[in-house]
């Protein structure tokens, strides 16, 4: 993967996305709108536009992410795309919740991640991102350089999104899951821009400010980590709760809220979640895992019905793949990051380096 380098103002980068992508996006947000015709939500564009017209996210948006708003304008003008659709691509975990408010039916169980602080090395933060198959063949690497005290950033993303998860050279890193149990809304900040901001941060005392102050839209866990640390967040339209694991050098989450209150379900919905849990647990809960025992885990398929690593059309009825992996090693002086376009255990990862910037 080559990433797409974004420079300029706000909507410059944002063009220079949709431009630069401009064929891999199309068929992306047509790969995108035929998965809601198949999940038989009726018309696909005019179902996007219902969505758009049953929430209110614009206001937390242009509040609390204004750059990040001219950034979509500019995706949607360098693709030739309606602004309209090209902010509903970024409301995936959104789109999600409408569903379920609107049209019933479970949330999807999506992403593995975790969070492993070493006494005498880099700090490790590291997920699997699970979605849909359309999103397969669609993946992207997006490199926004360094904007009046917002470092460079290194994120992994599909052909016209903002932002899935990713690292910044100032050593900080983001990944997310899904928590589909705790209460979203129609309105607040979606992920992505909460994504996208976090990223901008310097530190994790920075980003977690934000992830405690920002108007969340949806359920979310947001895992967090710079050199010799990590935190775990679990945030809903009600607030955000802290996630402190039973190891206080490491932190491994799935699709359950593991300190927050959530909603009661069955044992059958947790099961996928708690199956991934218990195999990253399995795996990375003693020694001290490097990128090779990393990497393993998140290749893994230890429970053949619930695998980390989720290849498309296997056995067993899932409806959703690993889009893609990102692992990320943050140390004082060098920030590395490995990521895979797909599974790991097909795909493979390729390396990057960011170097380090200096914080203010």
């Amino acid at each position: 993967m080559t990433p797409v380098v974004l420079t300029g103002s706000p909507f410059e980068r944002g063009y220079g996305h949709g431009a630069a992508l401009q064929g891999q996006i199309r068929t992306h947000v047509d790969a995108w709108l035929g998965s809601l015709a198949d999940a038989g939500l009726g018309e696909p564009r005019a179902y996007v536009a219902g969505l758009l017209a049953a929430t209110d996210f614009r206001p937390a948006i242009e509040r609390h992410t204004p750059d990040l708003w001219q950034e979509v304008q500019g995706v949607a003008a360098g693709s030739g795309l309606p602004p309209d659709l090209i902010l509903g691509l970024q409301l995936l975990d959104e789109e999600w919740a409408y569903r379920v408010r609107t049209a019933g039916g479970g949330a999807l169980s999506k992403c593995s991640s975790l969070g492993i602080v070493s006494a005498d090395g880099p700090t490790w933060i590291a997920q699997n991102m699970d979605l849909g198959g359309y999103t397969d063949g669609h993946q992207a690497l997006l490199a926004p350089g360094p904007d009046g005290g917002k470092p460079t950033a290194l994120i992994f993303s599909v052909a016209g999104m903002i932002g899935l998860m990713g690292v910044n050279a100032a050593g900080v890193g983001v990944c997310v899951n899904s928590l589909p149990q705790l209460r979203s809304a129609p309105e607040g900040l979606p992920v992505a821009f909460v994504l996208r901001k976090l990223l901008q941060a310097n530190t994790l005392a920075e980003a977690s400010d934000l992830v405690l102050t920002l108007p969340h839209a949806t359920n979310q866990h947001y895992l967090i980590a710079e050199p010799g640390a990590a935190r775990s967040f679990e945030a809903s339209a009600e607030g955000v709760t802290e996630y402190h694991g039973p190891q206080p050098d490491r932190v491994f989450h799935t699709n359950h809220p593991l300190a927050a209150e959530g909603a009661p379900e069955t044992e059958a919905a947790r099961a996928n979640s708690v199956a991934r849990l218990r195999a990253l647990e399995a795996r990375l809960c003693v020694g001290a895992p490097g990128l090779a025992e990393i990497r393993a885990a998140l290749s893994s398929c230890d429970d053949p019905e619930n695998p980390v690593c989720r290849i498309r059309g296997e056995p067993g009825g899932l409806f959703a793949f690993t889009t893609g992996s990102m692992i990320s090693a943050l140390a004082p002086s060098r920030i590395e990051a490995w990521v895979s376009p797909g599974p790991p255990s097909r795909a493979g990862y390729a390396r990057f380096d960011l170097g380090c910037e200096v914080r203010p």
